[in-house]
């Protein structure tokens, strides 16, 4: 089995991302989703990830950022969009982004932006929105050995 750990919206809030990487210790690979890309580069949380496989992108708050929007993910015999979410207008609705995560064959999208946690399966793929990290909300993905999709979101406590 791959542990997704799924961080978004920090929003200059180490402290919630450290604590959600140190609970999640066994996670296999981090996604952090945007909102927070000078918190998640700082060296202290980059040590809690060096032994993980890291996907990190821009949200519309990273001014100036050098990290990629969106990214297409090939993880556990699957494929994962992962993206802040502003680039598909997620706050006015789904439907973009259900377009492009069809359009690429996605088995898994992750997304952030709204700050709301969000769990759905629709036409065969996998949504699943962490929430902000800032206000103790974050998401896992687990990819089993049989090759299915388990998401959930969880609050720090």
């Amino acid at each position: 089995m791959l542990r997704l750990l799924v961080l978004s919206d920090s929003h200059r809030d180490r402290y919630a991302l450290e604590r959600a990487l140190r609970l999640h210790r066994e996670a296999d690979a981090v996604f952090f989703l945007g909102d927070g890309e000078e918190d998640f580069l700082s060296p202290n949380i980059q040590q809690l990830c060096r032994d993980k496989k890291v996907t990190a992108l821009a949200g519309n708050c990273d001014f100036y950022s050098q990290l990629p929007k969106e990214e297409l993910v090939l993880l556990g015999g699957k494929r994962i969009l992962a993206l802040h979410g502003h680039t598909r207008f997620v706050k006015h609705g789904f439907q973009m982004l259900e377009e492009e995560a069809e359009r690429l064959h996605a088995d898994l999208v992750l997304h952030g932006h709204t700050h709301i946690p969000r769990t759905e399966y629709k036409n065969g793929i996998y949504y699943l929105c962490p929430g902000s990290v800032h206000a103790g909300d974050y998401g896992i993905a687990d990819i089993t050995d049989k090759g299915e999709i388990l998401c959930i979101t969880a609050k720090l406590t």
